[in-house]
């Protein structure tokens, strides 16, 4: 019986031939068998240019391939030069149709110009958001069966680009998912007139949500103004001087401007009224409201911001005296989005010894993790398109495995793209993705230290409350939790860790590996064994730097011969007549150096001429951390235990000499 909803190839009745030149139409006719041609279009005049375009439907063979099922928009350029321009016709084109009928993640272009190709992959090289441009050339669409052509373009620009692999924020709404329903309640109170926050870790995909954010006002009709705080733009003016800079942009927006542009008007006592007659007076004249996004918040405020007129200061309190008392007494003119990384500045009821004026005045919304549906959504689309079928059970393994964090999920997938090999489609299954995430787990440190850096750096408590977590320090975490429970909100909000009745737990596992891992050195409560294993390894790797840091700086100022004559005399006479057959690499070979730590010491005391540009320490206080060292840091060896003291101190010393050596 025959599939009603099939596609089969062909022409639709209403499709108007005579449109198209005599070369166009015997393209459109070799298409349409193996294609549904169903609209001929329009002719489109840009500057001084026309293009003509057409709309083809794939059959179902075509549409399970590369994951199409709606119709391609396809445009005709009849110019011996490929002009970029054209690439700007498909968007034009596709927002004068209705939504939801055109493919948004592919477009074709048939160009006479014979390096058609080449160009547009060069070009879109540099906008790697835009949708797959299909290039297609008269001549060779004018032969006979020219489906292989067209399927061999669409497997070579489908199959070739990862979709995946994106690091910067999203700007378009093409490969964008999974967030439609926190922008539709974002969007949702502006339009009651309430304020919203936005608040997550880097990489999170908060700058994303605010493009989309932007783009979905801005096709209503609605106004977004959006400073970014970060900028020093911002960050190093006054809070008058912002508010007047706010004033202006607000104006400039409505392609108005302030009638008097005298800055003078906006010092510390008359900048709030300033603001309110020059917003009032834009207002009057548009009558809509307006978005302000502030993004970056944490650069303008208390204790995180990046002047100190914002970071200890008291612009913080006056900038938002101003803006919320304006909003009280005219609503109607703006509200406010708040975006960044941590709540703090309306969770903190005072700041500076200041009532803080938005407390509790703005609801923190965190960016979600994905759910299994979500990535299912994102992984399965992208990876259609890019001949990567998953199996369903990889879903949630995607999500538990990564803790629904969209970022990473991308990068995993672009390495399980970069492995799968080139024959496509290709099934990923359980093996491949085990093989993918075992390369990504051991090379994701820079991702994941990208996440958690603003925390170390700004939220040092939040920090060390992951740092007890992935340490397994229990009590101290709880502890935490107990005294600051904003705290731990804050790190369920960002998705990191997740707690019941049975305790806290990491989202991400590689996370506490790589937490765990940075500061081992830093456990506290140590069993006797345990101290004693620390300081046995601690040493060991001491020694191997050593090691390198003595043969690398004499080979360079003595070379390798006189150097080893240095270290030679500096061991004592019976060892020497065992050692001289020796060279300098293998004498202080990293891992079989034959050297005792006594005679290295000796080394570093007798030739520290040789040491003394690239350790910045005195030579007594760099053999006396050595020799203390030396004299408790091998326990293990004499089997006997370390004093808590002795072991605090070797801590020091062992903290003090990798940072000196952290080059060798």
């Amino acid at each position: 019986m025959l599939d009603k909803t099939q596609t089969n190839p062909g022409i639709h009745k209403q499709f108007h031939f005579h449109k198209f030149s005599e070369d166009e139409q015997k393209i459109l006719r070799n298409l349409s068998k193996h294609w549904y041609l169903t609209n001929s279009g329009e002719t489109i005049k840009v500057a001084q240019s026309e293009y003509r375009y057409f709309l083809m439907k794939p059959t179902k063979q075509t549409s399970e391939m590369f994951n199409i099922e709606r119709e391609i928009v396809c445009i005709f350029s009849d110019y011996a030069n490929f002009e970029p321009r054209s690439l700007d016709i498909f968007d034009k084109i596709i927002s004068n149709l209705p939504k939801m009928r055109t493919e948004t993640v592919c477009e074709i272009l048939i160009s006479r110009a014979q390096d058609v190709e080449a160009k547009v992959d060069r070009l879109l090289k540099s906008d790697p958001e835009h949708p797959i441009v299909i290039p297609l050339e008269y001549k060779e669409m004018t032969l006979g069966s020219v489906n292989e052509i067209v399927l061999n373009r669409f497997r070579s620009h489908f199959y070739t680009r990862d979709l995946f692999a994106f690091l910067s924020p999203l700007k378009k709404d093409t490969y964008f998912f999974g967030r439609t329903n926190l922008i539709n309640e974002m969007i949702g109170r502006y339009k009651s007139g309430e304020h919203t926050s936005l608040f997550g870790l880097r990489k999170s995909g908060k700058t994303s949500i605010v493009y989309a954010i932007e783009r979905r006002l801005q096709s209503e009709g609605g106004k977004v103004l959006s400073l970014d705080c970060e900028s020093p733009s911002v960050h190093l003016r006054r809070w008058y001087e912002l508010l007047a800079s706010v004033a202006e942009s607000y104006a400039a927006l409505n392609g108005l401007r302030i009638s008097q542009s005298d800055r003078s008007r906006y010092d510390e006592k008359n900048a709030a009224e300033s603001f309110e007659r020059d917003m009032l007076s834009v207002f009057k004249r548009v009558k809509s409201r307006t978005l302000i996004i502030l993004d970056e918040v944490e650069r303008i405020s208390p204790g995180t911001g990046s002047s100190p007129h914002w970071r200890t200061g008291v612009d913080f309190i006056y900038l938002w005296q101003t803006l919320r008392g304006f909003f009280q007494k005219h609503p109607g003119v703006f509200s406010y989005m708040l975006v960044g990384t941590n709540p703090s500045c309306v969770e903190a009821p005072t700041v500076g010894g200041h009532d803080n004026p938005i407390y509790a005045s703005i609801p923190s919304q965190y960016v979600p993790s994905f759910t299994v549906d979500q990535v299912r959504e994102m992984v399965s689309r992208l990876g259609d398109y890019m001949g990567l079928k998953f199996e369903p059970l990889l879903f949630g393994k995607l999500t538990e495995d990564f803790g629904g964090h969209p970022f990473l999920i991308r990068q995993v997938c672009s390495l399980i793209n970069r492995i799968a090999g080139p024959v496509r489609p290709v099934l990923v299954d359980k093996a491949l993705y085990l093989k993918a995430k075992s390369q990504f787990n051991d090379n994701s440190f820079d991702y994941l230290e990208m996440m958690v850096h603003v925390l170390r750096e700004w939220y040092p408590d939040e920090y060390d409350m992951l740092r007890f977590l992935a340490q397994g320090d229990a009590k101290s975490f709880e502890e935490f939790a107990a005294s600051h429970p904003s705290y731990t909100r804050h790190l369920i909000g960002y998705g990191l860790i997740s707690g019941g009745d049975n305790g806290y737990v990491f989202n991400l596992e590689s996370l506490a590996s790589i937490i765990r891992e940075k500061h081992k050195y830093e456990r506290i409560n140590l069993s006797p064994d345990a101290m004693v294993e620390e300081v046995s390894q601690r040493r060991n790797t001491l020694e191997k730097r050593l090691r390198m840091a003595a043969k690398t700086c004499l080979g360079i100022k003595c070379g390798k011969v006189e150097g080893l004559k240095k270290v030679l005399a500096s061991v004592p006479q019976a060892r020497r007549d065992k050692l001289e057959n020796s060279s300098l690499a293998s004498l202080l070979d990293s891992d079989n150096s034959p050297l005792f730590l006594l005679e290295l010491i000796a080394v570093f005391r007798r030739e520290w001429d040789a040491f003394s540009n690239v350790f910045d320490i005195e030579k007594e206080k760099f053999c006396v951390m050595l020799e203390e060292i030396n004299k408790y840091g091998r326990p293990d060896a004499h089997a006997k235990h370390i004093s808590s003291d002795d072991f605090i101190q070797m801590r020091l010393y062992f903290g003090k000499l990798d940072i000196l050596l952290q080059d060798f």
